[in-house]
């Protein structure tokens, strides 16, 4: 890949309080590159996704998405303008699937192209029945979140992400509240994605999907990145102690 990043981190400080949650981390993300993020809890895998797309503000460093850059901890009309813009580059799936219950499955999805965006509804409707029938629940845009089931939810989200259609993914643990039996109709959902060329960051404990459908996979530890590799070179070979325990408890069933 020789493209120009579409993501680009440099010199991440994370402080919360007293806290140092996120230490100089830079990385990169190629167009089309699915990057998988894995650690153990509380290393700062989902705040380095938050910060991405300004759900958490940077205390330092420099975001750059699809050519817009904003620097951490600044203020003003401008920041605040640039940050919209970033979001509006930047799909978020999250562990919780925050559907408005009031709403059908098709009103959920169509909600921030019409409102962010300004998208004519007729045209949103059109986009969004395409979506979900990417994610194969077009058979129920007229239902209410109540009546769907864990993956099926999960699968709308994604789906009212990419109505949005971001430059990138973004998806934080999005298997890690469903139930065992669901978690492979939203992993398949994703690897159809990657297969169709998004690019994704993802924050995972399913080492499988990492090893499986990532480009590269980033280690974190302490709030760095300890390793950054092709799946084969660092499963087979990780370089770095931490990296080879993380390996070991998720083979071993640990989770």
């Amino acid at each position: 890949m020789n493209a120009e990043p579409i993501v680009r981190v440099s010199n991440l400080q994370k402080w919360f309080g007293m806290l140092h949650v996120l230490n100089d981390i830079s990385l990169e993300v190629e167009p089309r590159e699915v990057v998988c993020i894995i650690g153990r809890s509380g290393s700062g895998k989902s705040t380095l996704l938050r910060c991405i797309n300004f759900l958490e503000e940077p205390s330092e460093g420099i975001i750059e998405v699809d050519g817009l850059k904003v620097e951490g901890g600044k203020k003003g009309a401008q920041h605040r303008r640039l940050i919209h813009e970033v979001r509006l580059k930047t799909g978020m799936v999250f562990q919780e699937f925050n559907l408005f219950p009031h709403m059908t499955v098709l009103e959920n999805v169509i909600e921030a192209p019409v409102i962010v965006k300004g998208m004519p509804r007729a045209k949103a409707i059109q986009l969004a029945e395409e979506k979900l029938d990417n994610v194969g629940l077009l058979f129920k845009k007229d239902e209410y979140p109540l009546r769907l089931s864990g993956g099926q939810k999960q699968r709308v989200a994604i789906a009212r992400a990419l109505t949005m259609e971001p430059r990138v993914m973004l998806f934080d643990e999005p298997t890690s509240a469903l139930d065992p039996e669901l978690i492979g109709e939203v992993l398949n959902v994703m690897k159809k994605l990657a297969k169709d060329g998004t690019t994704m960051l993802v924050v995972t404990h399913e080492m499988g999907f990492a090893r499986e459908v990532a480009d590269r996979v980033v280690v974190m530890a302490d709030g760095e990145v300890i390793e950054s590799e092709k799946p084969a070179e660092l499963f087979g070979h990780p370089k770095d102690s931490r990296t080879q325990a993380l390996i070991d408890r998720y083979r071993s069933g640990g989770g």
